[in-house]
């Protein structure tokens, strides 16, 4: 199969034709992205281009054998990707007008939303005194907050966080590969079978989930995507397995409500 961001109806089913396809030598797209970051303020998308070392940037409304809006890529930006040809974005910001991007050499580096070419970070986030970080990063711009996946769960960062940072709080618990975050809840898929919810404010070593939610998610579900529709109250993940994608209908997760006894640490 050859690289293609291909865009479906959000209510097609089994075999369904998609709407649009993104793919061809102009799109510079390559077969190993695994990660795909959708600004809805600003209609982009962002995909990471593993063996170019480069960050991309598309609308989102682009079909066919179209070039990407902007493309990050030359020394200056420090991008380094995994030893294994593997590539995510990392996270994006459209409120702050930011893009996080994670590299093999244990940093987070944060670009300017238009920035395009051979061009520095604004800030680099890393050091002896950071933990080992992974490639998961969700920002929550309502609590000026970084999440980054390590260290068995989630470390917790300002936002603004740069240099040496340590992180400010940890939730220890097991998160897929992807999650999503919203009204104060970070969202991630086991393979048993559950959507799990943990509460933002609940930090330390024994953090349950607020919420454990069955669904058959299929094959190889927490290793792909999840993304959230508020509007349809709907969690959507990817089928590695099978190269399905599953929509649940889960409303608790959006009707959720911080209790008293949920307080940050």
């Amino acid at each position: 199969m050859h690289p293609q961001i291909a865009a479906f109806g959000r209510l097609s089913r089994e075999n369904v034709i998609p709407t649009r396809k993104l793919e061809g030598q102009k799109t510079l797209l390559g077969r190993t992205m695994h990660d795909i970051a959708y600004d809805a303020i600003h209609d982009e998308i962002v995909v990471g281009s593993p063996f170019a070392q480069a960050i991309m940037t598309f609308r989102g409304g682009a079909d066919g054998e179209e070039a990407p809006l902007r493309v990050i890529q030359g020394p200056r930006t420090q991008i380094v990707t995994g030893s294994n040809g593997v590539d995510k974005v990392g996270g994006i910001d459209p409120v702050n007008n930011e893009i996080f991007y994670y590299t093999r050499l244990n940093k987070i580096l944060v670009f300017d939303r238009e920035a395009n070419g051979d061009v520095s970070p604004k800030r680099v986030l890393g050091g002896p005194d950071t933990p080992r970080m992974g490639a998961t990063i969700r920002i929550d711009p309502v609590n000026n907050l970084l999440f980054v996946s390590g260290g068995g769960g989630m470390l917790i960062f300002d936002r603004a966080a740069s240099g040496n940072a340590k992180p400010r709080s940890f939730i220890r618990g097991s998160f897929s590969n992807q999650v999503a975050l919203y009204n104060d809840l970070i969202v991630s898929a086991r393979e048993d079978d559950h959507i799990y919810a943990w509460s933002i404010h609940e930090t330390g070593e024994n953090v349950k989930p607020v919420l454990r939610i069955a669904a058959p998610l299929g094959d190889r579900a927490s290793q792909l995507g999840l993304v959230l529709d508020p509007i349809h109250k709907e969690v959507i993940l990817g089928s590695g397995a099978g190269n399905q994608i599953r929509a649940f209908a889960v409303p608790e997760i959006f009707e959720w409500q911080r209790t008293d006894g949920s307080k940050r640490q």
